[in-house]
């Protein structure tokens, strides 16, 4: 019996979060915020109990609920249902006014959100697509496209992930096991500095040129 409330009540969480749109997700504004919070409250009162034993079972269910809904959304059904489909917002530089208003996003959300992934006029975007997950993938117009050291024809040489090695003074023992150095290798390093671990605040290694990057304390 408590299985089937904590489902029903799940699943009318997940419509009404469906139905407030993919904009709730991602833009969160404070009505927004506040609407979570409060569909949040009132989903989960009824499944509110003082007795330890419910409490706990209630909350085994909502993990394993949980855990098969994220199975279920690796299913193109299950993603459909769950999580919607893409849909397209702006194409060739023109505003999709009936796609805009589905989503529940304003003319002026959207100018926003391409304003702050760096194109100000709506002209240089060819494509712009609100994602199942609630954000704004933007494809701006070929002759728009960011110039790339492959366009020019460029070398540049890999210098590998840069791994931590000291955060804060101290040591990250770890990571320099990734690296394949021992402690001594770093320790050396820093006395040719003529710093110890504890003045630095951060020190990073490049992983394939095993370069050290040395960032002091201020003071």
């Amino acid at each position: 019996m408590l299985f089937i409330k904590v489902l029903l009540f799940y699943l009318i969480t997940i419509a009404i979060m469906r139905l407030m749109g993919k904009s709730t997700i991602t833009q969160m504004t404070p009505y927004d915020l506040v609407a979570i919070i409060i569909v949040g409250t009132v989903a989960s009162e009824p499944l509110i109990s003082t007795k330890v034993g419910p409490t706990l079972l209630t909350l085994a269910i909502l993990v394993g609920l949980h855990i098969a809904f994220s199975y279920m959304t690796l299913n193109q059904w299950g993603h459909r249902f769950f999580l919607g489909e893409p849909t397209l917002l702006i194409k060739h530089g023109k505003i999709l006014e009936d796609n805009l208003e589905k989503s529940q996003l304003s003319v002026a959300q959207i100018l926003s959100i391409l304003r702050s992934k760096g194109y100000p006029k709506l002209s240089d975007v060819d494509y712009a697509v609100l994602e199942p997950i609630g954000k704004v993938s933007v494809i701006p117009k070929t002759e728009n496209t960011p110039v790339t050291v492959e366009h020019l024809n460029l070398s540049i040489d890999d210098q590998g992930l840069p791994i931590a090695v000291i955060i804060d003074g101290k040591i990250q023992d770890r990571n320099l096991k990734l690296l394949g150095q021992p402690k001594e290798w770093l320790l050396d390093h820093l006395k040719a500095e003529g710093v110890k671990s504890k003045d630095i605040i951060y020190a990073f290694v490049n992983e394939k040129t095993k370069k050290l990057s040395i960032d002091r304390r201020s003071s």
